[in-house]
């Protein structure tokens, strides 16, 4: 195995070069990302759960396409997987030496060599959030979140966050493969299907938000009239109006994009009269549905900060009164490949702390070290960590 003696809040470039894989495949070039998704060929749907902004960092790459071998992948997890004590550290190294697309054709691989589902031995082999969460792994990216948001709006007991999540924080291609694969693998359209299980305004907001289509030119300059405009109507409604009016949530926040969102309400709080911010007014207006204060929180944090809204996520799921593995888990899979890394450079600056410290306090065993990897983009060295501050990382 190959030990990376680097600190755990490495350079994107580093991060790039973690390649721990024991099968011999060299180093991949410095080349950019787009070259790198070029020689790949990966298809569009894939495409689309890369980073698509250079400012944008994820800790997963993969190899260029002359350096992925999906046989010896295979070879490697099959060899982990079938002594007499489970290699864990290597298939941790496998996985994430590889994208979501490279994973797909590795599973092909798999049964093709051996007549038997990889899943199915990783299940049998490994267990509990370590194996959770390589199953999300392994989830086409796609079929990933529409899942979760499968779960969330079927959900008995009335919880859509991870809905909500879902509908402010995918770009709009993505929202339409989301769709799509909806669509295919549930046999209903995504817009019946919430009419059906979420009822009154929270339903009719929740289609909107996942199936209106909404402006993604982010190069594209913002128009300060509408932006004065659409903040003199936040200005002269209250906040109970816009939670009680689709029309009214429709011309505000559905279709523009969350650039022009984010200076709205940007706006809005330099014009207010008084010492209070929109976000703690909507946090203390209890006379607001719940779950439209949440749609409104979320519009609001997203739409000024992705990143830091995903770090605050994850600071909630784990300092509860019980850690929330499935929603590290999501978080950390689901942004892997898009900006996983500058999600944990907001952690460490609103926090002062590092994602990787608290992933180490809050998880443990082979799934820490899985969640560890993840959000590092190296893996865990002992030596190295175990004696480490929280202001040392």
């Amino acid at each position: 195995m190959v030990e990376i003696e680097k600190s755990p809040i490495e350079t994107s470039t580093e991060q790039r070069k973690y390649r721990a894989l024991s099968n011999g495949s060299s180093l991949d070039s410095e080349g950019s990302h787009q070259s790198r998704r070029s020689k790949l060929n990966m298809p569009m749907m894939y495409q689309m759960y890369e980073s698509q902004y250079d400012d944008l960092r994820g800790t997963v790459y993969g190899p260029d396409s002359p350096d992925f071998h999906p046989v010896q992948a295979s070879e490697t997890l099959r060899k982990s997987l079938s002594g007499i004590n489970t290699n864990d550290q290597v298939i941790i190294q496998t996985i994430l030496y590889h994208n979501n697309f490279q994973r797909q054709k590795i599973l092909n691989a798999y049964e093709d060599m051996y007549s038997r589902s990889l899943l199915d031995d990783l299940e049998e082999e490994t267990g509990g959030y370590f194996l959770e969460m390589a199953q999300a792994l392994f989830k086409p990216a796609h079929q990933y979140d529409t899942l979760n948001l499968f779960k969330s709006i079927s959900n008995r007991y009335g919880d859509r966050s991870v809905a909500v999540e879902i509908a402010c924080t995918r770009s709009p291609r993505q929202l339409r493969v989301i769709k799509e694969t909806y669509q295919t693998d549930y046999r209903k359209p995504i817009d019946k299907d919430i009419s059906v299980k979420v009822e009154g305004i929270v339903g009719r907001v929740l289609t909107m938000l996942l199936c209106s289509p909404r402006d993604d030119s982010t190069g594209k300059k913002i128009d300060e009239a509408l932006v004065e405009k659409h903040a003199q109507i936040i200005l002269a409604t209250t906040i109970e109006e816009i939670a009680k009016s689709a029309a009214l949530f429709e011309q505000l926040f559905i279709g523009n994009s969350w650039k022009h969102i984010g200076r709205v309400l940007d706006r809005v709080d330099d014009l207010r009269k008084d010492a209070h911010d929109l976000e703690n007014i909507l946090r203390r207006n209890k006379a607001i549905h719940s779950e439209i204060r949440l749609v409104l929180l979320t519009i609001l944090r997203v739409s000024r900060n992705t990143q830091l809204y995903f770090a605050e996520k994850l600071r909630a799921a784990m300092t509860g009164d019980r850690p929330d593995h499935s929603t590290i888990i999501r978080i950390c899979v689901s942004r892997s490949e898009i900006d996983l890394s500058d999600i944990a450079e907001e952690y460490k600056r609103k926090y002062h702390r590092s994602l990787e410290h608290d992933i180490m306090a809050t998880c443990s065993g082979d799934y820490m070290r899985l969640a560890y990897s993840l959000v590092a983009g190296a893996p865990l060295n002992n030596n190295m960590l175990l004696s480490r501050t929280p202001e040392e990382f």
